[in-house]
């Protein structure tokens, strides 16, 4: 009777702490390569780091720089008239019909003495009336008002020229000094120079993450990473609509868990950050507890959701070299798993002190 209760003390004991067999971040599913899907439906990519994969997996690193190139290749556009400038017509020939406008210094007096383009296109003029003017040139709108003009005036000698830009829009939003909305006038305006008018990036902000909107498309931009490869952010030419985000650089960062020296969220470094960069600033793999052979690199794919596992065996010192030459991603998660010997530890650590207090309590009884 008493070799039936010590086994069924030790029957219960193994059943109520069998979450802890299962407890924690598992890897016992996760095949050496190739594809699976988790319990909830997960699809991973599993893609072990070797030499000879590694360079097949840089160009999947840089895929952010793919289709960016029409970004660059953008000609300069002359700037075509839009509804909200404000114009300064003059006939030097005839003052008393359009007098010369001169020194306004506020948006009130340039409406009052300016033309302004109205929602539909149009401006008001003596003589002419309502002329369609948005989506011409100055030259353009130049040329015809001099023709409309003649079939009322002798010399009619046209200068026009803008007062306001106010016709075509950009913002620009997130960690920046002065954030807003600003307007394109007809001098070229790239993506330095909208930053520099929103007074620069913050303190807090990360200036080698930043997201353009361009037609409804969201372009994540390392500005970096785009310069080493040979992509000048100053031919990267700001158009209408436009809308710039400086994310901060609490939202670029490295997550640092499993058995390593220390378990962090790490912000990622202007200049990026490899592998190595990563567990050397989570000091390094725990001696007592962590598996070299073990080493995961956990990405997914914003744009897609698609997940991908890299797989890195650190058991030899000489692959230290592979961490050195993969690079993270802001949002990554480097997992150390543990050794075998220190889950079985971990289990056995939680049955013996369970098993003891129900012996003690079954020996109260009697």
């Amino acid at each position: 009777m008493k070799h039936y209760q010590l086994f069924s003390i030790l029957a219960i004991s193994l059943s109520a702490v069998g979450c802890a067999v299962t407890s924690g971040l598992q890897t016992y599913d996760i095949p050496s390569e190739g594809v699976y899907k988790t319990d909830l439906g997960t699809t991973v990519s599993v893609i072990k780091i070797t030499q000879d994969t590694l360079e097949s997996i840089k160009p999947t690193q840089l895929n952010y720089q793919q289709n960016y190139t029409s970004l660059f290749n953008q000609p300069q556009r002359v700037y075509r008239l839009s509804p909200g400038d404000v114009l300064s017509i003059q006939l030097w020939a005839y003052p008393e019909i359009t007098p010369p406008v001169n020194n306004l210094s506020n948006d009130q007096s340039i409406q009052a003495n300016g033309y302004p383009i109205d929602y539909n296109g149009f401006i008001q003029l003596p003589l002419v009336g309502r002329y369609k003017a948005s989506g011409k040139t100055l030259s353009q709108l130049n040329s015809e008002l001099r023709n409309q003009f003649a079939h009322y005036l002798k010399t009619p000698d046209v200068i026009v020229r803008v007062l306001n830009y106010q016709g075509q829009r950009y913002s620009v939003q997130g960690s920046v000094r002065k954030g807003g909305q600003f307007y394109l006038n007809d001098q070229p305006i790239n993506l330095y120079t909208a930053l520099g008018m929103a007074g620069g990036v913050s303190e807090l902000g990360d200036n080698t993450y930043i997201q353009l909107v361009r037609n409804g498309t969201t372009y994540n931009i390392n500005t970096l990473e785009l310069e080493k490869a040979g992509y000048s952010l100053h031919k990267l030419l700001i158009q209408p609509n436009d809308t710039i985000y400086v994310s901060t650089k609490d939202n670029q960062k490295i997550y640092i868990m499993g058995e390593s020296g220390k378990n962090q969220a790490l912000p990622m470094r202007d200049q990026g950050m490899t592998l190595s960069d990563a567990l050397g600033e989570g000091l390094g793999l725990n001696p007592l507890s962590a598996s070299a052979s073990r080493i995961y690199v956990l990405r997914t794919n914003a744009n897609d959701r698609r997940t991908e596992l890299y797989h890195l065996n650190l058991m030899s010192l000489g692959d230290f070299g592979l961490a050195n030459q993969f690079r993270l991603r802001s949002n990554d998660i480097v997992y150390i798993d543990a050794t075998g010997l220190t889950r079985w530890q971990r289990v056995m650590n939680q049955i013996v002190p369970f098993s003891n207090a129900l012996y003690s309590f079954d020996q109260l009884g009697k």
